[in-house]
């Protein structure tokens, strides 16, 4: 084990580099965490580690054995000491770190600038996977025949590269400056070791762009725009050829949606620094600070939507329709309604159909009705429409139009919704640059949207016993020009009284904005 004797961080377990090791500074800092200690403690602790490692294997091997005259054991002692004291406890403990990385590389693994991303909650501490890292270096020269060396060697690379992992995973509730360089650091080195390793191929390569990511976000830091925009390109290539190779590898497939969500936020972070060189933005910190609050946002705590609200897979959708309003800023187009306003407020457009019956006697009959409804994008931060529905949307049973009861006897009526110029509105949308004006950021997912229609129909259909609906279909997200009010958003002419009750008073600063 001569060959181990080096400083390891007191705070990860990680080696510190040789240079550290060599040099005559009280002080040395961990490569990989980044925390700065004094050598002396660092020295203490590898002695404490090689402490526990000694007597780890003084339990598991026959006393009067020793590792340091391994080469003059005979082989096929070494290989039954092996096989008989060692394999079976390194087996399970190899499975169980083989488990931990799968379930690890399942989350997304990297954040935008600013942001603190939620880490995902490994197994095992880094200090627990450097040091069953340790003991596997010193354990192998036990391994004589080809089939252990290899499996000895997979979990040193294994165990290595989920450590460093687990310490990126800490750096994303970090938000200190130079943690991209070390988290860049970390993937490379962790993508070397897990290439090693048969099968892992597909993550190593995903480790190699995750490296590249957080490469664009230190320069896009440090002013280099420029250089951020060609990193985040080549970081989302390699990600896309990632993942099609786990695609292909059924032990490795439950990464996908992490992977799906690493190149929404590549995508992002090129987008936002493209708009400097378009001349959309002089700052696209400023924007990726926006995003940050995206993530931040804090939601009302609805027990109905509760579970909803706090799904991972929302982030998701989010920096999507980030990704698409400032690819439109960066000459791409947005489904926009005409109008002057300088507000572009977001709306799901739902098309509701429903029937009712109408007239009495040889009279009676149904009636088909076709309506579009809209509903603010931003309701899921209005306590308001959480609790109402109505509150969330253009409520048009509540606008229904009067008729007299000769028309209702006689079956004349047409409808029993008031729709005013919504439809109109919603089919106006058509794909347009947003040019320079402000664009609201949808803080809703479609399914969501889905949901609370769903809602509102089923408090429509408790007043209007006569009603009978089919399954509300959320068309797409629309963006319709709003003014800037003294009393909050003004909503353009054609919602008449539909305005929804969230909306009444809401003020332009309360939205994020793009």
């Amino acid at each position: 084990m001569d060959d181990m004797i080096e400083l390891r961080c007191k705070y990860c377990g990680a080696p510190l580099d040789r240079k550290d090791v060599e040099s005559d500074s009280p002080y040395v800092t961990c490569p990989s965490c980044g925390t700065t200690q004094q050598r002396v403690d660092a020295k203490a602790y590898m002695d404490q580690m090689m402490a526990q490692i000694k007597s780890w294997i003084g339990k598991a091997i026959p006393g009067g054995f020793s590792l340091s005259q391994t080469e003059n054991v005979d082989p096929i002692a070494r290989h039954n000491i092996y096989m008989t004291n060692i394999k079976p406890v390194l087996d399970v403990e190899m499975n169980e770190y083989r488990f931990a990385l799968n379930a690890v590389m399942s989350s997304p693994l990297i954040v935008l600038p600013f942001s603190k991303g939620e880490p995902a909650v490994p197994q095992h501490t880094s200090t627990q996977a450097f040091e069953f890292n340790a003991k596997l270096k010193s354990i192998e020269p036990l391994a004589v025949d080809g089939v252990n060396k290899e499996s000895v060697k997979d979990g040193e690379n294994l165990s290595n590269a989920y450590a460093l992992i687990v310490n990126n995973s800490k750096l994303l509730t970090d938000t200190t400056p130079g943690r991209f360089a070390l988290m860049a650091t970390n993937f490379r080195e962790s993508a070397d070791a897990i290439g090693r390793c048969k099968g892992y191929e597909p993550l190593a390569s995903r480790l190699n762009a995750l490296s590249e990511v957080c490469l664009a976000s230190d320069m896009i830091l440090n002013g280099d725009a420029l250089g951020c925009s060609m990193k985040a390109e080549s970081a989302v290539n390699q990600l896309e050829d990632a993942k099609k190779a786990i695609l292909s590898s059924p032990k490795l497939a439950m990464m996908i949606r992490a992977v799906d969500l690493e190149i929404t936020q590549c995508r992002t972070l090129k987008n936002v620094t493209d708009m400097v060189s378009s001349g959309m933005t002089k700052d696209p910190l400023k924007s990726l600070e926006l995003i940050n609050k995206i993530s931040s946002v804090s939601y009302p705590n609805d027990p109905r939507w509760r579970t909803t609200l706090e799904r991972d897979e929302r982030t998701f959708d989010l920096f999507g329709f980030v990704e698409e309003i400032v690819s439109a800023r960066n000459g791409g187009t947005l489904p926009i309604c005409p109008g002057s306003g300088e507000i572009l407020f977001p709306f799901w457009d739902v098309d509701l159909r429903y029937s009712f019956t109408t007239g009495s006697l040889f009279s009676k009959k149904a009636v088909e009705v076709s309506e579009d409804l809209l509903i603010p994008a931003t309701f899921t931060v209005s306590a308001e429409a959480l609790g109402n529905p109505r509150a969330g949307v253009t409520d048009i049973f509540s606008a229904a139009p009067e008729s007299s009861i000769i028309d209702r006897m006689k079956g004349r009526e047409d409808s029993i919704s008031g729709g005013a110029g919504i439809g109109r509105l919603a089919d106006s949308a058509a794909p347009n640059s947003p040019g320079s004006r402000e664009i609201v950021i949808p803080l809703s997912t479609q399914a969501e949207a889905t949901r609370l229609v769903e809602y509102y129909l089923e408090l429509c259909s408790k007043t209007h016993s006569k009603l009978k609906l089919s399954k509300p279909s959320v068309k797409r997200l629309i963006f319709v020009p709003c003014g800037d009010g003294a009393d909050g958003i003004v909503l353009p002419k054609e919602f008449g009284n539909l305005t929804p009750a969230m909306m009444r008073g809401l003020k332009i600063q309360n939205t994020l904005r793009i």
